[in-house]
């Protein structure tokens, strides 16, 4: 076959229609265009859950730690109470104690310190002697107090084996010196309390999690390692005498670190970057339907436009085929059958397309505006739902089965309440909203217990009056996420709806860390000074719940309202607006 040949066939495959080849062209930039920008949102969103995946790690972590530190705080406090006892002090001062004051000093021991499950036994080293609590009169003890070297005031021992019959024990030991009540600068003997690292081992096991192993370390010293050992594995690849961070990048992961207060141990855990992506893999699938669903729709709509303004071109390509044909007599006249009557004629058609067209774009315009009112409504949805699903799984895992029902009830009512807005329903009752926003602090008083309360005053008359719908809830979310939440301490959120002067009176008021001058002068201006100061500062999650606040405040209400800030560093924020008030049927839904 010649070339000449294979380009002809070449060519005859290509379609013919200028509609067709309009079409695939646009399809195809479309196509491209969705999937470059779903996949670049998708490596954007994986890393934001990444992190907070990362955080939630790290936070667990420190709740372990914490219940290490609580324990240290019991056996300070134990210690503390035996040092001061009567019935010890005697002992200690006693030169040879007789068997039934060792019993009863053994005794006193074993009754204070039973009430802790890590404590294994404990002993006194009085002088050259050494009584254990559970053996008064065994001597395994001795070799390991009397080979002890001056110690500091109080601290723990490293990890020793100690063998008490067939019976081969791991401890750790927390010891104090027992100082004379009278004369307290006089040391007359040391306290060892003994801890069972097998217990504790225990306890640090149901901590465990499959992606969450935990290691327990003195200094840099392994104390108890991770059932698969890949924590040691990544802290060995640390240098020797580098100190811990909270949060360290290894090869291939993230290594956690939660120091325990008060003792030398640190609680260490390890998260693969492997892992962390793969409880993203959802977004996967998620935005690779999301780019199909788009492609579609776009070929669907383009389909319609390419062969609706093909349409006339085709017609004109008629009237000037006529044309060419030498026919040039012609008056431009509704009666006259020549060439010129055809273009005549084209043209008047052309200019009613003209007139559709625009009407047709008044429309769109119309939708557009619905659209974008629709995409500000669905902005905060996705990272919300995840994060109560996150909850009700913790939730579901430790049984509380009553608080899950709970939470999904109140996230089933603000779903509910989202689908309204897509079914046109721009305004609803201020009573409406205030049950959203109820369900959502329920929500997030699940995830945040005690740290924040809400106060309604509302007037009870006002409940049936209308109200832009999902106008309340983000500036709620606002105030509880960057004001109360950042705050050290619980806070409180005060919404407050009356009517003053024949208008709504809206107050969403917090006494959190409050917001920068600059930053409530720019809400004051409005979308698009907020808009201009998010993209500058680069703080699109901060910020995307006030921008949505007065788009839909300019869309709905028009430029007259506007959004009031009153707010003071470390003392709090109020967002006051007031709204025209609207009845029932007193605007269109």
């Amino acid at each position: 076959m010649k070339r000449k040949d294979i380009k002809d066939w070449l060519v005859s495959l290509l379609p013919s229609r200028l509609s067709v080849k309009l079409a695939a062209a646009l399809g195809a930039l479309v196509l491209v265009m969705t999937t470059v920008t779903s996949f670049v949102t998708y490596q954007y969103f994986a890393h934001i859950l990444t992190q907070e995946n990362l955080k939630k790690d790290a936070q667990v972590l420190r709740q372990n730690a914490q219940q290490l530190e609580g324990f240290i705080r019991e056996l300070t406090v134990l210690s503390r109470s035996l040092l001061a006892d009567p019935q010890l002090q005697q002992f200690c001062h006693t030169a040879d104690p007789d068997y039934f004051q060792k019993e009863a000093a053994a005794d006193l021991l074993t009754r204070t310190l039973s009430v802790q499950d890590l404590i294994h036994s404990a002993l006194i080293r009085h002088e050259d002697q050494v009584l254990w609590n559970l053996y008064p009169l065994d001597h395994t003890f001795d070799p390991l107090a009397q080979s002890q070297k001056t110690r500091e005031p109080a601290g723990f021992t490293e990890a020793f084996l100690l063998k008490s019959g067939v019976e081969q024990l791991r401890l750790a030991a927390y010891h104090t010196p027992i100082a004379d009540l009278v004369h307290p600068q006089q040391k007359i003997g040391e306290l060892w309390i003994l801890l069972d690292l097998r217990q504790l081992e225990s306890l640090i096991q149901t901590w465990n999690l499959p992606q969450q192993e935990i290691t327990l370390m003195q200094d840099q010293t392994v104390l108890i390692a991770s059932p698969s050992g890949l924590n040691e594995q990544q802290l060995n690849r640390l240098a020797g005498d580098q100190p811990p961070s909270p949060l360290q990048s290894v090869p291939g992961g993230f290594l956690l670190s939660s120091p325990v207060a008060g003792t030398p141990y640190t609680l260490f855990s390890y998260r693969s970057k492997a892992t962390l992506r793969g409880q993203a893999s959802f977004l996967i699938v998620f935005f690779s339907l999301f780019s199909l669903l788009i492609f579609l729709l776009f070929v669907m709509i383009l389909s319609r436009i390419v062969r609706r303004f093909t349409a006339p071109l085709s017609t004109l390509t008629a009237g000037l085929n006529q044309f060419a044909a030498g026919d040039l007599n012609t008056q431009i006249t509704l009666h006259s059958h020549d060439e010129l009557e055809m273009l005549g004629d084209t043209f008047n058609s052309m200019v009613v397309r003209i007139h559709e067209l625009l009407d047709q774009a008044v429309e769109d315009e119309k939708i557009r505006r619905k659209l974008k009112f629709d995409m500000m409504i669905s902005k905060i949805h996705p990272h919300f739902i995840y994060n109560t699903l996150n909850s009700v799984i913790v939730m579901a895992r430790r049984g509380g089965n009553q608080e899950v029902v709970d939470m999904v009830r109140a996230l089933i009512l603000i779903l509910q309440d989202g689908m309204a807005v897509h079914e046109d329903l721009l305004m609803d009752t201020i009573e409406r909203e205030r049950a959203v926003i109820e369900a959502y602090v329920t929500i997030q008083n699940y995830r945040y217990k005690q740290k924040f309360s809400v106060v309604y005053d509302i007037d009870p008359a006002l409940n049936e009056l209308l109200i832009a719908k999902n106008i309340l809830q983000p500036l709620v979310e606002n105030a509880i996420f960057h004001g109360i939440i950042p705050k050290e301490g619980p806070g409180q959120l005060t919404l407050s709806i009356q009517r003053q002067n024949d208008q709504l009176h809206v107050e969403v008021r917090d006494d959190g860390v409050g917001l920068s001058a600059e930053l409530a002068s720019r809400i004051e201006q409005g979308s698009a000074a907020l808009n201009a100061h998010r993209e500058a500062e680069k703080n699109s999650v901060h910020a995307i719940a006030l921008v949505n606040v007065c788009e839909r405040l300019e869309f709905l209400y028009g430029d007259p309202v506007t959004l009031h800030v009153e707010s003071e560093l470390g003392q709090g924020t109020a967002f006051i607006f007031d709204l025209p008030i609207i009845e029932k049927g007193g605007l269109p839904q």
